[in-house]
């Protein structure tokens, strides 16, 4: 067991790539499909919400995409709108590999804040720095130019009177403990030298942790579109961010 294990401190991302003994891999990082929350513009966290048409839409074109993209191994956060994200990508493949699923790759937990609408607790936070809450995008790169992603999200977490809301520390150590394991699971069978390609199903704010975690450059305003697609490669133990966001249309091109 390492350190950043029995400490939880959070791992550097060269610390991550030391994982995988020299193997190369490429995750390819799917957001799940688009929901009625995500319509509704409802905070969502670890509730459940029923997928849209659209949604099922974004799915078919999402396992189109990487349908000729080879696949060793696939991960799904096992919320709902995940996984059935998940088996949907994994169905049009000819050759799917086996889906884990795990509550490590869940969203940010929203605690008291979840099924309500998002301009009600984002502009609770805004509006403690004098923002307009109408304009929650300006308003969010406003907060980034001030404040880091960590205490953005601490200040969220701290408006929740029922104490139950993730901090970022904890979302940190949680997205620390699923990289590892994924590294680790699909490394176990290789050796230095060999290449290793996963798919891995989560949620828009969790997948910012995640690429934060391998890629610090990553933002936290980056907002990601539903069935989108985010590579991070490792060669050796460096890992290099090579698609943030992209629609299936655009990763397939």
């Amino acid at each position: 067991m390492t350190e950043a294990m029995t400490t939880g401190r959070q791992r550097l991302p060269d610390e991550l790539g030391a994982l995988a003994d020299g193997v190369s891999l490429t995750l390819h990082i799917v957001r799940h499909a688009e929901t009625e929350y995500n319509v509704a513009h409802v905070m969502q966290g670890w509730s459940n919400s029923p997928i849209t048409e659209r949604g099922r839409e974004q799915i078919a074109a999402a396992g189109a995409a990487l349908a000729d993209v080879r696949l060793d191994a696939a991960f799904s956060s096992d919320l709902e709108r995940t996984r059935l994200t998940a088996e949907g990508i994994l169905a049009a493949h000819p050759s799917p590999p086996s889906l884990e699923l795990r509550d490590d790759l869940r969203e940010w937990n929203f605690g008291g804040h979840e099924e309500v609408p998002s301009a009600v607790v984002w502009g609770r936070l805004f509006a403690q720095h004098g923002l307009e809450v109408d304009r929650e995008l300006s308003a969010m790169r406003v907060l980034a130019d001030r404040m880091s992603w960590s205490d953005i999200f601490d200040g969220i977490a701290d408006l929740d009177e029922t104490g139950q809301s993730e901090k970022a520390a904890e979302t940190v150590v949680r997205a620390d403990r699923a990289l590892s394991h994924v590294i680790e699971t699909v490394t176990a069978d290789a050796t230095a030298g060999d290449e290793r390609t996963v798919l891995v199903v989560s949620h828009g704010g969790f997948i910012t942790t995640l690429l934060r975690q391998l890629t610090p450059e990553m933002t936290p305003t980056t907002i990601l579109p539903n069935c989108s697609i985010s590579t991070v490669r490792l060669q050796g133990t460096t890992w290099s961010l090579d698609g943030v966001g992209e629609r299936p249309e655009a990763f397939a091109a």
